[in-house]
């Protein structure tokens, strides 16, 4: 993931791939944070506490991802009231946003929306847990990892 393939199949150039924050063991976002509204959990989902942010954007600036986005506009307006999740903090412009996983459906022992729609083509656990299906996955394909060698240990595995 580091280096670039000029051998690569044409049809795998130009393919996009679903990104998302890699909520790391040692997250520079967290450490850059003047107000601490990016903050880790214990089960170590990266969290942003979006009324104590103050858009200062330093969390972009230390995330070697790029996965972190600024609300530029209001986005209130383009949410779907009809499928909007009321307990998920109200965005607002002016804030950074990254995907936590749906901390508040793993809160409810739920799969983050992402998982429970994708068919199976993600899987979410406890890496910790040897008997969890994540684990079982790792330990029998080859994955890999976003930019390991930053010694941010993401903790988001890619199956190849």
């Amino acid at each position: 993931p580091n280096q670039s393939h000029e051998h690569i199949k044409e049809n795998l150039k130009h393919k996009k791939v679903l990104v998302f924050c890699n909520n790391c063991d040692n997250p520079p976002c967290v450490r850059v944070c003047p107000t601490k509204a990016t903050f880790k959990r214990k089960d170590g989902i990266v969290m942003m506490d979006m009324h104590r942010c103050i858009g200062c954007r330093f969390c972009m600036a230390g995330c070697p991802y790029g996965s972190r986005s600024f609300n530029w506009k209001d986005p209130r307006p383009y949410i779907d009231r009809e499928k909007e999740n009321r307990e998920y903090p109200t965005r607002e412009k002016g804030v950074v946003e990254k995907c936590d996983f749906c901390a508040e459906r793993i809160d409810k022992k739920l799969l983050p929306k992402c998982v429970e729609v994708s068919g199976g083509a993600l899987v979410f656990g406890d890496i910790g847990d040897p008997n969890s299906e994540v684990s079982k996955i790792l330990n029998s394909q080859y994955t890999i990892r976003r930019k390991p060698a930053l010694g941010t240990g993401p903790s988001v595995y890619y199956i190849i």
